[in-house]
């Protein structure tokens, strides 16, 4: 295990706070180690025997992917920060963009894809009191599938999806990723999710045809349509075939999932 003060990701933010971060090779999960940590500590690891995502289902973790979970302060408004995990998605994206993945998209609320890949995902949490886990794991190197068979066409990497260019090394990778995370935090300060709902419309990547799996004890009124991005409230807009546009609530929504 070795902590370091990463230079190029601790340079003083408004508030002069710095990263400090912590690498594992293998952990049960970064999240859980990071629960405890004060805001503006980070865990990595290269790998997370218990991994999980979004409603505590299994992340398949295996060795050659990269598992971060950063600390961030947090006020303690819950209905401030719904939403937060789409900007930190619109942060990462951009990040990973720039390094040279190509065709690279967000899905809502959590998932990083290329094409009908998921290469990665996003879990928000709160931590203690006045601190936010944002978790975030990636698919790098590694073969999911070879771990869990049914992920065999549904997940992705991100060494296939890149122009050429090699990857930074993990350590440069992890520094722009909570790079990332910091800018996410302060526009998302500033915004907020309605200031959000335009910049992420860039992010889809066009329109796809969904389904909504409801919440549980919620009816739907309609189920299936075209995506068409989130409003200024958060909500799932849809279009309809009969070219109607209706918004979902998200707490109404237990999954997303696209048809086709």
């Amino acid at each position: 295990m070795t902590t370091a003060d990463l230079d190029s990701v601790s340079e003083p933010a408004r508030r002069g706070s710095r990263w400090v971060v912590t690498h594992h090779v293998a952990v049960p999960t970064t999240q859980a180690l990071a629960r405890d940590l004060p805001a503006w500590s980070a865990v990595w690891a290269d790998e997370q025997t218990a991994g999980r995502g979004q409603a505590e289902r299994t992340f398949v973790s295996d060795p050659g992917g990269l598992y971060l979970t950063a600390v961030l302060p947090y006020a303690g408004d819950a209905f401030a920060a719904r939403g937060f995990a789409l900007a930190v998605g619109w942060a990462v994206r951009m990040a990973l963009c720039r390094v040279g993945i190509r065709q690279l998209r967000l899905r809502w609320p959590n998932d990083l894809l290329v094409g009908a890949a998921k290469v990665g995902g996003i879990l928000v949490e709160q931590g203690g009191p006045h601190t936010l886990l944002v978790g975030l794991g990636l698919n790098v190197t590694n073969c999911p599938w070879v771990t869990d068979p049914a992920l065999q066409g549904m997940a992705g990497r991100l060494a296939d999806a890149g122009s050429g260019q090699p990857l930074p090394e993990r350590s440069e990778l992890v520094q722009r990723l909570l790079r990332a995370i910091r800018l996410a935090h302060r526009e998302f300060e500033r915004r907020r999710l309605a200031g959000f709902a335009v910049l992420l419309d860039r992010c889809w990547d066009g329109s796809r045809e969904v389904i909504l799996e409801p919440a549980r004890g919620v009816t739907l009124a309609v189920s299936r349509g075209w995506f068409a991005g989130i409003d200024v409230v958060g909500a799932v807009r849809l279009r309809t075939d009969a070219g109607m546009e209706v918004a979902v609530p998200a707490h109404h929504i237990q999954r997303l999932r696209e048809a086709g």
